[in-house]
């Protein structure tokens, strides 16, 4: 078997595998039998010719399930996602190149505690600015209901609720304003088009309909709170957004699940950005075994890729 197809193939068990973890047996499923179907020079092989030296980082097996369920959203049944790929073959590739755009709502319950934190450390209103955006759905994470055994924080009536995402909630009992946000983004995705909203769908796993009911809800609030993400890179965005100081506000530059995307000096032009400035760097990016949450160098908590398992570390909180 050529080496080509061993590591595709095995990228496609090793996504599987972390399907599995977070929730989705049916991904895992499909992604298992598309791995046996590369090994069987099938159509999976066929479809993903030419994309076998894309990065890790790059999500390729994400980016072939997004393809697939933007055309069969209502079937995945491997049967039906196998003859999808014979009968829409060229289609799928040319949506393989894009990126793998998720904006997951529910990382915000897994951010909210470094906001509230901000927030109570300074005692001003944030300005906040996301990188790395996608159709800038976290931008507005203060619109939406974040609900603990512990306490409640957020709008009462906002269409995005979070009722499952805490193990260890944040101190959910502190305030916090947001008087300015912005967003970037390489690839901004307009969430209220019709193009958008199927795009983003698409990307959620199909059998997590609590995943795919916050994203339309987050979609729901993106209409009536309408908010431009800008086309530019990110350390572009950062370089100018951060060259004179602001007073009488407390900025926040953030991101999540975003930096596996960007290229060694791009890394390295935002963080040269950030530690110019006097901000706050809040992040929810991967670390040695788990997705961690970080204000700076502090590590707030931990989480699931998709926000679920929040485990706050309350020793690292200030009373």
């Amino acid at each position: 078997m050529p080496d080509a197809t061993e590591a595709v193939a095995r990228r496609l068990r090793r996504q599987a595998a972390y399907c599995l973890v977070d929730g989705s047996p049916l991904y895992a499923s499909l992604l298992k039998a598309a791995a046996d179907d590369v090994e069987a020079e099938g159509p999976v092989r066929q479809v993903l010719a030419g994309f076998e030296d894309d990065p890790w980082s790059s999500a390729l097996s994400l980016r072939l399930m997004g393809a697939v369920h933007r055309l069969v959203l209502d079937d995945a049944a491997w049967p039906v996602f196998r003859q999808a790929l014979i009968d829409q073959r060229e289609r799928i590739r040319s949506l393989l190149p894009g990126g793998c755009q998720t904006n997951e709502v529910g990382r915000c319950a897994a951010l909210l505690g470094g906001f509230l934190e901000v927030a109570h450390r300074t005692g001003l209103p944030l300005r906040i600015l996301e990188i790395g955006s996608s159709a800038g759905l976290n931008l507005r994470w203060d619109r939406y209901r974040y609900e603990s055994a512990e306490g409640t924080w957020g709008d009462p009536y906002s269409k995005v609720r979070f009722q499952h995402s805490y193990e260890v909630p944040p101190p959910l009992n502190r305030s916090a304003q947001v008087v300015e946000r912005k967003g970037c983004d390489l690839h901004p995705i307009d969430a209220t088009s019709d193009e958008g909203g199927l795009t983003l769908r698409s990307f959620i796993w199909a059998d997590q309909l609590g995943r795919l009911a916050q994203l339309d809800g987050a979609i729901e609030i993106a209409r009536s709170m309408p908010l431009d993400v800008e086309q530019i890179d990110a350390g572009a965005f950062l370089e100018r957004e951060l060259a004179e100081p602001r007073h009488g506000v407390s900025t926040v530059v953030y991101h999540s699940i975003f930096m596996q995307y960007v290229s060694e000096p791009g890394r390295q032009r935002i963080k040269a950005a950030i530690e110019a400035a006097d901000v706050f760097h809040l992040r929810m990016e991967p670390g040695e075994n788990v997705i961690e949450v970080r204000l700076d160098d502090e590590l707030l908590g931990t989480a699931g890729a998709h926000g679920t398992r929040v485990r706050w570390n309350v020793d690292s909180t200030r009373a």
